[in-house]
């Protein structure tokens, strides 16, 4: 077939794959009534708890609370496991408490806590003209009241109080000057309850701080504030929850965050577990208790979109059973289907802007691995596991070992550097990192031979371009991450797995791609703007000839 043929047939085949996406996507829309909107799901998360001390032989009890669904998020599949231990359930208007108990207790026990929870994002706007009411009625009484550490009575809250309050007793005003100082007093990591007054003197805080400074200077200037216990949702592992306040305005209750910087917004992921200045956990003291949040986001099984679907052809929810049958779920389906977009992102960035990376589809499958540990803590994770692994080489390749022997050697190596990070991160408290040592997480495989080409890389390179190449493997690595955890992407390839077309259409015209890469245009530039060479009129006398 000549080249003119070739790029014909090419150019057919792929227009024939973009009508038939483009086609079949305008049908569901059109005809079946599939709706972008609906499609869209809100994220969803799946959180465990895992709590364990050890008994020494008295009467233990452990009392922490869980959270409910209310109008800004949705509790469900919750499940609990605590052998050995009694649970007591003790709901209120703020929040719910549970508190496990058991008689002489000898050894570790553990608690296990699971369920899952979606979050919408809330966002009010107060009215300027509003006015702190006189009164108000006499449920907020204790929203109004000073406590041990919120101290309203104390010179300098009071001075403070003063400053922020508004002439014309104007709330939004008032706790807009209100959130500006204290969300502009410093960051402090949580080292234990910090009090109203101990905040203002130090000028920096960390939430439960800036939390009972903002409610102690919003409740002398008559707003009833309460404070707001929770857990940010973000993928990994993580010993630390978070605290906010909700202060009373026109019978809404409008969260804050000064450490944040949420302005009567809160985002997705806020999820709130209870109201008031409460501690997470209350234990029996002396039994080394500890905790831990895991924390994975997917995809949100919207019931009524899935009955939609299940009811119109061509869109995998209606097959979502099918897979469930042979132990494949909903989120490893998703990263199933998002690999192929991962990949792409490998193809635009090697074939598009020229950029070198380690192996080919690496960065993608990384990306892949990751998905668990976030892509912060697992970059952390790849880069220390292949900087030993390959420092590992160099006394191997003295020795004289052969390939395949060393490749062993090598993978026996990483599979304990990742082991003993998780060890060490453990140790030090380093709740991101703790997961990165989850074996199935990372290809190992492919990590060994990658250690092997940078050890190459540094002997025939250098270690600039080296260095290079690893950056632009792990900024590849992260734009893969980001586009194939995007909820909406997810959610569109489900209900419309034709788009596959377009990836295939597009991957076909890449593979043809005859122009220069965007690095090599960046490269030659100066060859595009220089002026060319002035050609002499016909007839003229050449440079150092004569006339003929």
């Amino acid at each position: 077939m000549t080249t003119v043929r070739r790029r014909t047939a090419l150019r057919i085949t792929i227009a024939a794959l973009l009508a038939a996406m483009g086609g079949l996507v305008a049908w569901k829309v059109v005809v079946l009534g599939y709706s972008f909107d609906n499609l869209i799901p809100r994220p969803s998360f799946a959180i465990d708890l895992a709590m364990h001390f050890t008994g020494y032989g008295d009467d233990v009890t452990v009392r922490t609370f869980l959270p409910a669904s209310g109008d800004t998020q949705l509790v469900a599949n919750e499940a609990i496991t605590a052998p050995g231990l009694v649970p007591t359930r003790d709901p209120s208007d703020r929040f719910v408490a549970v508190e496990w108990s058991g008689r002489r207790l000898i050894g570790p026990h553990e608690i296990d806590v699971s369920f899952d929870a979606q979050v919408r994002p809330v966002r009010y706007r107060i009215d300027p003209s509003l006015v702190i009411p006189d009164r108000y009625p006499d449920a907020l009484a204790t929203d109004l009241q000073a406590t041990d550490v919120i101290q309203l009575a104390d010179p300098l809250i009071i001075e403070l109080s003063l400053k922020a309050f508004d002439p014309g007793r104007r709330i939004e005003q008032t706790l807009r000057n209100i959130y500006d100082y204290v969300s502009g007093l410093g960051n402090r990591p949580f080292k234990g309850t910090t009090d109203a007054v101990t905040a203002a003197k130090l000028g920096e805080a960390s939430c439960n701080g800036k939390s009972r400074l903002f409610a102690a200077l919003a409740r002398n200037a008559g707003v009833p504030t309460r404070l707001v216990g929770g857990l940010i949702l973000e993928t990994g592992t993580k010993r630390t929850s978070h605290q906010w306040v909700e202060a009373y305005v026109a019978g809404h209750w409008v969260p804050f965050d000064a450490l944040n910087r949420h302005w009567a917004s809160l985002p997705n992921n806020y999820l709130v577990l209870y109201r008031g200045d409460e501690a997470l956990f209350v234990h029996t003291p002396n039994i080394g208790f500890d905790y831990r949040f895991t924390i994975a986001r997917r995809i949100a099984t919207n019931e009524q979109l899935v009955r939609f679907l299940g009811g119109h052809a061509f869109n995998l929810y209606r097959v979502l059973s099918s897979f469930r049958r042979v132990n494949i779920s909903l989120p490893v389906l998703q990263f199933l289907l998002m690999i192929p977009f991962g990949v792409l992102v490998v193809v635009v960035a090697r074939n598009v802007f020229g950029l070198a990376t380690f192996g080919t589809f690496l960065p993608a499958l990384m990306a892949v691995a990751v998905r668990e540990t976030g892509i912060v803590a697992g970059m952390v994770g790849f880069l220390v596991i292949l900087g030993v692994a390959a420092s590992a080489r160099i006394p191997l390749k003295r020795l004289g070992v052969l390939h395949t022997p060393k490749l062993a050697i090598l993978m026996i190596i990483a599979i304990l550097t990742m082991l003993a990070l998780t060890v060490f991160a453990d140790l030090v408290r380093i709740d991101a990192l703790t997961s990165v040592g989850a074996v199935s997480l990372f290809p190992i495989a492919i990590l060994t031979l990658t250690a092997e080409r940078i050890s190459l890389s540094l002997e025939e390179d250098g270690w600039r371009k080296t260095a290079l190449t690893m950056g632009w493997t792990l900024l590849v690595m992260a734009a893969s991450y980001y586009l194939m955890n995007a909820v909406a992407v997810q959610a569109l390839i489900l209900a419309f797995p034709e788009l596959y077309l377009g990836v295939i259409a597009l991957n076909l015209w890449i593979g043809n791609w005859t122009g220069l890469r965007v690095s090599e245009m960046l490269r030659f530039r100066p060859l595009y703007a220089a002026d060319p060479p002035a050609t002499p009129p016909e007839g003229a006398a050449s440079p150092g000839g004569g006339a003929p």
